[in-house]
């Protein structure tokens, strides 16, 4: 029995030295300065473009929306979630250089009541570009003829001189969707 246990000690300290030396690291890459990347798979589409007045207006803020293709929607910039709306459809992030961004997934999505959304996240919680933020059931928005562009606005335009958007097909996580100038 003590042969047992000695043996597996050791079996274990060299798989964890092992484990030490072979780590490998999972960290996401910045996203340039002055950034938001694309929230999900999908083609940029004007907010001006958008379904719904308030959007299409600017006026909660201006940005860029996503026709996305799948699911799964990633934050677009490093930062701190300062919001998550109780129906998980709408999450605020303050950017680490100072500004907020509102991610709102789907058009009138609030009347699902988070049916079809999920996220592992909480208020307070540290997030960089190109991490998870949230899942959506895009099949259920289509059953319930909700409109599926996922906006991205900067909600304090008095912040930024300047937007510029990206057109065409977006890959989440990796394509600048918008540029600004502070």
């Amino acid at each position: 029995m003590l042969l047992y246990h000695i043996f597996h000690k050791s079996r274990n300290n060299i798989l964890a030295d092992f484990l030490k030396k072979n780590k490998t690291e999972t960290t996401l890459p910045e996203a340039p300065a002055n950034t938001l990347l694309a929230v999900q798979n999908g083609t940029i589409v004007p907010v001006e473009s958008l379904p719904d007045p308030v959007f299409a207006e600017k006026v909660l803020g201006d940005g860029y929306a996503i026709d996305p293709t799948d699911g799964k929607v990633l934050s677009p910039v490093s930062g701190t979630i300062i919001d998550i709306q109780d129906s998980l459809h709408a999450y605020g992030i303050s950017t680490d250089d100072g500004l907020e961004v509102l991610v709102h997934i789907g058009i009138n999505t609030v009347s699902l009541n988070g049916t079809g959304f999920q996220t592992k996240h909480k208020v307070g919680d540290k997030i960089h570009a190109g991490e998870l933020l949230a899942t959506v059931n895009l099949k259920l928005l289509e059953e319930k003829e909700l409109p599926k562009f996922t906006v991205v606005l900067i909600t304090d335009m008095d912040a930024v001189k300047a937007i510029h958007r990206s057109a065409g097909t977006a890959e989440a996580g990796k394509t600048a969707a918008l540029t600004y100038e502070k």
